[in-house]
């Protein structure tokens, strides 16, 4: 008689406005150090949709979620096309189901969805899930820091560029040279995610307590780049000057003039706010060379590294067979692509 195999009765799904109870208490677990687990969980990234992008686990024997794993989409545009991508943003299992093989099914059920699916800050439990299933090594994406940011360490705008800024909604006049930004460059890079004017409003305008500002330059009557830029509060405990965040741009890589021209308006706008700080994300080397000029820090600053040890990310990420994909290096990542920017606490 043949022996009968019972099937796993953990079961792997995708979330459902029943599971919310549920999932407050598993992230309570994820969380601990949350004071306001609500505030926290409502300023995700993968929670500003009507449906969550988010699988997880449920053990039908007790009623639990044992796991989950949250993404968030987005468009990638590689080899001269866009494909459906995702970015893993909280992936996390109970220690009591650890063991069981749910980190590769909930990686497995979102790599399914998506054709190329990808992590810019994940923990070592979820890189050894990622080695397993066949992703990239992981490559190093440096979060840039300028220490004392003055207004006067940002010159005017290079000769023939015009700096025009506004806050981030849909009124703004650019947006049309935005779209059109977005047409002359994007071949420009191996990879980088869908920015039209429509998907940047989508992500950046009328997010409640959070206000982006839009630097754009142009030369002549061509805009040649944008930089959108926040203020943040400062996580250092008591009563300090908030921090400046470069949270998204776009700027021929061939063009650092251009760059620069944003770099000094952005910086200059930022500093005017008193910004203690200033962060940027970059992968670029023209636009790295930008920031190391203009005073930005990286963590392989000597004397500083240690201390700015975190500010390095590492990217890894797969692709379905037979499609095109980035060259880690040449994947044009900010602050804003994933959720790195709702890391800093709401201001």
């Amino acid at each position: 008689m043949p022996t009968v195999i019972s099937p796993d009765p953990l079961v792997v799904r995708p979330y459902g406005s029943q599971d919310y109870d549920r999932l407050m208490a598993l992230l309570r677990d994820v969380w601990s150090h949350k004071q306001d687990l609500e505030k926290h969980v409502q300023d995700r990234w993968w929670w500003q949709w009507a449906a969550p992008p988010l699988y997880v686990v449920e053990d039908p024997a007790t009623g639990a979620l044992a796991g989950l794993c949250a993404y968030i989409p987005f468009s990638l545009r590689t080899g001269g096309v866009e494909l459906p991508s995702a970015w893993f943003v909280d992936f996390y299992v109970r220690q009591a189901y650890q063991g069981k093989g749910l980190g590769k099914r909930l990686t497995q059920a979102v790599q399914e969805q998506h054709a190329v699916t990808a992590s810019l800050s994940q923990t070592a439990m979820a890189y050894r899930v990622f080695q397993k299933l066949g992703w990239t090594d992981r490559s190093p994406v440096t979060v840039y820091m300028h220490p004392l940011p003055r207004r006067w360490m940002f010159p005017s705008a290079s000769p023939g560029h015009r700096i025009v800024t506004g806050a981030v909604e849909a009124s703004l006049p650019v947006w049309p040279d935005v779209d059109a930004l977005w047409c002359r460059t994007r071949d420009g890079f191996q990879g980088l995610a869908l920015r039209t004017s429509a998907s940047l409003l989508a992500r950046y305008a009328a997010q409640r307590d959070r206000q982006y500002d839009l630097v754009c330059a142009y030369r002549e009557d061509a805009l040649v780049g944008y930089m959108i830029v926040r203020v943040v509060e400062n996580r250092s405990r008591g009563r300090r000057a908030p921090h400046g965040l470069i949270v998204d741009y776009l700027a021929h890589p061939d063009d650092g003039a251009a760059f620069g021209a944003l770099l000094s308006g952005a910086g200059s706008a930022l500093a005017a706010n008193g910004v203690s700080r200033i962060f940027a994300m970059s992968t670029l080397p023209v636009c790295q060379r930008a920031l190391r000029a203009r005073g930005f820090l990286a963590p392989s600053t000597p004397w500083l590294g240690r201390w700015m040890a975190g500010n390095t990310k590492w990217l890894t990420y797969t692709a379905k067979a037979g499609l095109p994909s980035p060259v880690s290096g040449q994947w044009h990542v900010t602050l804003g692509d994933c959720d790195l920017d709702y890391a800093w606490v709401r201001h």
